[in-house]
């Protein structure tokens, strides 16, 4: 078969995803390599790159006009991104956009309610999965009665953990108003303090206690559910992942198939998940993409990279590749490249 082209989008500080698809190929045996594009011309996975090259801003006008040449010139079998807002705005690409179906992305109406986390609540409810109860913050201000109460707030389209507070109902009113700063909206920008709705901008959930795992809910590039990768975090860093351990996913495979009916989608999603005490799963977020934990996944032994290229070749992936062995722990560190 001929070479395949990977582009790899937005994905700045991760050359280890850049190698891991790299990898991928020869682990297929099969011709290939990635082209890298970021916004940043100094990204770090610049150096990992088989190509690189510089993306405008999402938000730019040209940016349309910028992907297709680049799908078309270099001739792109599978482009994956990284970057919520990017996914947002491929999603809503018309189907005569150039090599449109290259562009691993939702559905238009799928990624309107993952993007939401108020419609993403309520389309897991009904198919089974629990949420805590969430609702905008200006619902929560109006009808607020349960003093003690343990809450968390959340940009509504948010990203990179943006509007994220504990609070209690005494200090809701405040941390509310300091949650807003950082919000923005679906296309990534910030929400500005004066408009009216803005507080629509702002989720506010109950919050549940309990320990805090990791899913990648993995199906094939024609939607069909693969396999549920788990693992229980152990620290946090920036609102990611640092360090976490390996799980038997057995007992998270049945939410991962209810979460791929709500949100039917094509390679890897991330998904946080809640367990209580009484051994309930509760869904926290869901971000369409690779998450900042699939590397511990990795570590121990995924590698759905590999996958997605076997797929692509048009094979039956190893299932090796789909699993990962419980128990072992994976930190993240500090690293550097040269970007010039």
């Amino acid at each position: 078969m001929k070479s395949l082209t990977l582009l790899l989008s937005s994905a700045g500080r991760r050359p280890y995803l850049v190698e891991w698809f790299q990898h991928a190929f020869q682990l297929n045996g099969v011709s290939g390599r990635v082209v890298v594009v970021d916004s940043d011309r100094h990204a770090a996975s610049r150096d990992a790159a088989d190509k690189f090259l510089v993306a405008p801003p999402v938000v730019n006008s040209g940016y349309e006009p910028w992907l297709a040449n680049v799908l078309l010139g270099e001739d792109v079998d599978l482009a994956v991104s990284v970057n919520d807002f990017e996914l947002s705005r491929w999603s809503k690409l018309r189907a005569d956009f150039p090599r449109v179906d290259r562009l691993l992305r939702l559905e238009a109406d799928t990624h309107r309610v993952i993007e939401d986390k108020l419609l993403m609540a309520s389309a897991l409810l009904e198919h089974g999965v629990r949420v805590p109860r969430t609702q905008t913050a200006s619902s929560a201000l109006n009808g607020l009665d349960r003093a003690g109460t343990e809450f968390v707030t959340k940009g509504r389209f948010g990203s990179a953990s943006r509007g994220l507070r504990m609070v209690t109902a005494d200090t809701l009113h405040e941390m509310i108003h300091d949650a807003l700063r950082e919000v923005t909206d679906a296309s990534g920008r910030p929400v500005s303090m004066s408009a009216l709705d803005r507080f629509e901008s702002l989720v506010v959930q109950d919050r549940v206690q309990g320990e805090e795992f990791g899913l990648d809910v993995v199906s094939d590039l024609d939607g069909k559910h693969a396999a549920t990768l788990a693992r229980r975090k152990i620290a946090m860093r920036a609102g990611e992942t640092d360090r976490a351990v390996s799980v038997d996913a057995a007992q998270f495979e049945t939410l991962g198939q209810r979460i791929s009916t709500a949100i039917p989608h094509r390679g890897s999603i991330d998904v946080d998940v809640l367990v209580d005490v009484d051994g309930e799963a509760w869904v926290i977020d869901v971000n369409p993409r690779f998450g900042g934990g699939y590397p511990f996944s990795h570590l121990a032994g995924a590698h759905t990279p590999a996958a997605y290229v076997a797929w692509l070749a048009g094979v039956v992936p190893k299932q090796a590749w789909l699993e990962s062995e419980p128990g072992i722990i994976s930190s993240k560190f500090v690293g550097v490249a040269r970007t010039v």
